[in-house]
This record gives C-alpha cells, sequence and structure tokens, in this order.
C-alpha cells in the first residue's frame, strides 16, 4: 500500500482576467481590483480570452455581461472546458433579476450591479476567491479520503483471505465504512439535486420529497423564518394525520418548537413523544405514540429552517435514518441561505454593509 500523500495548501493566484469590450464599465471594474492589489488580464473579445486561459492561470474570471450576453448562457460550458477550477464572475449596469439568476444558474459566483457595487468589489471578489480555494481544498481531502478508503479496501481483501481468524472484526469495520462511503454519495446526489433550485418553495418540495424517499413514510413539518423572532409553515408532509385539523396543529408546533429546535445544531431524538412535548415546554400538542426527530437547519452559524419529523413509535426511525437527517441537514440550511442571498442581491437597493456580515438577516421574510 502507497504511503499517505501529503496535500500542499492551495495557493490562489494574484492574476484575474477581465472579459469585455474597453469602454467605462470595463475600465471602473479594472481599476477596482487593480486598487485590490491584484493584476488584470484584459481581454476584448472571447478569442483573446481562449488565448489568454491557454497561456496562463487565473484566480478569477470577470464578465461584462452587457457585451457578451453569449457568455451569460454558455458561461459554465466555457469555463469548464478552459479552466474548469477557476470561479467566474459578471458585471452588468442592468438590474434585472432574471440576469442575475441566469447567470447563477451558469454557473456565475456572483453578479456585480454597476455603479453601485464598485465600492464592494474589493471584498467579494476576495469573498469569491476565498471560496472557492476552500472548495479545492474541501475536493482534494475527499479525493484523498477516497484514495485511501481504495487502497484500505484492496488490503482488506488480501487479510481476509490470509487471515480467517480477523474476519468477523474486518467485516464490521468494512460496514462502517460502507455506511460513510453511502453518506457521501447521498450527500452528494442531494446537493446535486437542490443545487439547480433557486427558488425557496421548489426546493423545499425536492428535499421533502428525496428525504420521504430515504426515510420512508413519515409526518414531517419544516419551518422557516419570517422577520427577525417568526417562522412560519414552509413545507409539510401528512402521514398518518388525515382525522385532524393538521393546520392548527401546525401552527401550534411552530410556535411552541421552533424557538428551542433552532438553538440546537444537533439533531435531538425523542422515543417518547411525551419527552419531546416536555423540552419544547407546552401541553398543546398531542404526541402520544410518536418518535420525533427534530434539527434546525443552518447557514453559518444562522439557524435557516426548522424540520420535525415524526411517526408511530412502533415504525421507529433507524440509525441510518439519523444518520441521513444529520447530513442533509446542513446541505438543506446551506442552500436555503444560498437561494436567499441570491434574491437578495437582485434587489435594486442593496447596501454595501450587509455583505456576508454575522448579523445580517437573510430570513425569508426579509430577503424574498
Amino acid at each position: 500500500m502507497e504511503g499517505i500523500h501529503t496535500m500542499k495548501k492551495l495557493k490562489q493566484p494574484k492574476k484575474i482576467l477581465l472579459i469585455g469590450e474597453a469602454n467605462e464599465q470595463t475600465t471602473a471594474i479594472r481599476a477596482s481590483i487593480e486598487v485590490a492589489g491584484y493584476d488584470v488580464v484584459h481581454a476584448g473579445t472571447m478569442k483573446a480570452a481562449e488565448i489568454a486561459l491557454e497561456q496562463g492561470a487565473y484566480g478569477l474570471i470577470v464578465v461584462d455581461c452587457d457585451t457578451n450576453n453569449s457568455v451569460v448562457e454558455s458561461i459554465s460550458e466555457f469555463t469548464s472546458l478552459l479552466s474548469p477550477k477557476t470561479p467566474t464572475v459578471g458585471f452588468t449596469t442592468s438590474r434585472s433579476q432574471t440576469l442575475v439568476m441566469n447567470m447563477m444558474r451558469n454557473g456565475a459566483s456572483d453578479v456585480f450591479c454597476l455603479p453601485r457595487d464598485l465600492g464592494v468589489v474589493k471584498e467579494r471578489i476576495e469573498l469569491v476567491m476565498s471560496k472557492n480555494t476552500n472548495m479545492q481544498e474541501a475536493t482534494k481531502k475527499h479525493d484523498e479520503i477516497q484514495r485511501l478508503y481504495n487502497e484500505i479496501h484492496q488490503a482488506h481483501g488480501a487479510a481476509v483471505e490470509e487471515i480467517e481468524s480477523l474476519s468477523h472484526t474486518l467485516a464490521n469495520g468494512q460496514c462502517v465504512q460502507d455506511q460513510k462511503m453511502r453518506l457521501v454519495a447521498m450527500a452528494a446526489e442531494f446537493r446535486t439535486l437542490v443545487s439547480q433550485e433557486l427558488e425557496v418553495e421548489s426546493m423545499l418540495r425536492t428535499s421533502l420529497e428525496y428525504l420521504l424517499h430515504r426515510l420512508g413514510p413519515t409526518n414531517a413539518a419544516v419551518y422557516i423564518r419570517e422577520g427577525e423572532v417568526g417562522w412560519g409553515v414552509g413545507a409539510y408532509i401528512n402521514y398518518d394525520r388525515q382525522g385532524e385539523n393538521y393546520s392548527e396543529f401546525l401552527q401550534t408546533l411552530g410556535e411552541q418548537a421552533c424557538t428551542t429546535v433552532s438553538q440546537e445544531k444537533t439533531l435531538r431524538v425523542f422515543t417518547d413523544g411525551n419527552s419531546f412535548t416536555n423540552w419544547i415546554d407546552t401541553d398543546e400538542l398531542d404526541f402520544e405514540g410518536n418518535e420525533v426527530l427534530s434539527i434546525g437547519c443552518f447557514d453559518g452559524e444562522k439557524c435557516m429552517a426548522v424540520i420535525v419529523f415524526f411517526r408511530s413509535d412502533s415504525k421507529r426511525f433507524d440509525d441510518e435514518s439519523l444518520k441521513i437527517v444529520e447530513t442533509i441537514s446542513p446541505l438543506f440550511g446551506s442552500q436555503l441561505g444560498s437561494i436567499l442571498k441570491i434574491h437578495r442581491r437582485a434587489e435594486t437597493t442593496w447596501p454595501s454593509e450587509s455583505l456576508d456580515n454575522e448579523d445580517d438577516d437573510w430570513s425569508f421574510g426579509n430577503a424574498a
């Protein structure tokens, strides 16, 4: 078995490729980037951009969306062929939400609206490049883990053939590894499904359908923020409570549970439904004979959603179901946060001080 490879810290190139005709907008963007300490290579045409990308590495590609409309539709193909690891941002004098959404769907990491965003170009460029570096490092770590897993798997096969007395221990270890790899594959599948959903409603629908498929029949309620302190029902599944006023039940559950659950970053499991009602300090809800799962879905330090699953304790959630919920919830919170930020960036008035500060209110009631 080969030795462990040492992973080097990625260094992002300081050169930035600017694609666009020479005009007032490209001049302003170039000046803002150069003041931030970056070297800028200007390509006036797509052909010049291709040549520049073939000749050197760049930390970022900046595209004039007003004069390169074709790039908006083909940006993902363009960058994947010529520089797949380089993030792309666009800039435009238009404040069209449709343009922003198209750019994001086609692979852009951000879109500057000129002239209002000139004052925050440096911060947002650094944020995009930092996120890209972190993502590449995470990918390298994942690839290294996968490589090590394959080596261990091969060594395991040889050991089973040679040492029968260790077969039981090794088999148990293999089960643990297989479960981890299944969770990694499942997380990648879920991320792929929701990454193209840029509307809250469609993302909630896709997520619940996916979880229902993985967990089996279950009642579920998803609550998302409405303002600073309020919570509203985003989506729900009514599996076996058709004989009661479910809307009133969901409303009461949200009022009683969200404040408590949103403070928890870990999954809480209540095999006795009464323990759950005691935890959220209410006697208005009946969870007798139910097993309950509750979890807050965070984007960074901000809880973006609260999810409560419950069903009869005769059909308990198994260990794999718990791990699925634990794996999916941070991805769910992160995608919800991304959607709300995209909608916020498309608004006509966007204060620069709201740029990814910890105190920003990205709640659905304020951002959508």
